[in-house]
């Protein structure tokens, strides 16, 4: 085999260094993107906003859950569809809502976090910010 050619000798060098470049750049530009801009909601305990808890919503006439969102440091959040994948808007009507405690300060009654039992029920209209309230929840 003859020997490579100078131009060659560093069009191969130029391969191997900026190929990993080009990887990197394209699989960073594949990630997930967060989803943001669903019914924004407000979740609190008397005064105290409630953070880090999981919220799912679920229409008062029965059938699946609707969307979720995790509540930030504040309290606040913007509700996803079912699959996380776009915002949900809730429309004007009764909704129930479950609680998971995904590190929240406190400990949520059992009952917050079944469908059946939760007494967070809510006849909302669209347009306002949808406020969900835990009475008598000890913030740790």
């Amino acid at each position: 085999m003859p020997p490579l050619s100078v131009r060659t000798y560093q069009m191969r060098i130029q391969l191997l260094v900026f190929a990993p470049a080009i990887m990197v750049l394209v699989i960073a530009g594949c990630g997930t993107t967060p989803v943001s801009g669903g019914t924004k909601s407000l979740l609190k305990t008397g005064d105290n906003p409630l953070p880090d808890v999981q919220v799912t919503v679920f229409p008062e006439g029965g059938g699946e859950a609707l969307g979720q969102a995790i509540t930030d440091g504040t309290g606040v959040f913007a509700l996803l569809d079912r699959d996380s994948r776009g915002p949900l808007h809730l429309e004007s009507g009764s909704y129930l809502f479950v609680l998971e405690s995904v590190g929240a300060p406190t400990e949520l009654p059992r009952e917050y976090r079944n469908r059946d039992t939760t007494p967070l029920r809510v006849n909302w209209s669209a347009g306002d910010t949808l406020e969900l309230n835990v009475p008598g929840l000890k913030l740790l």
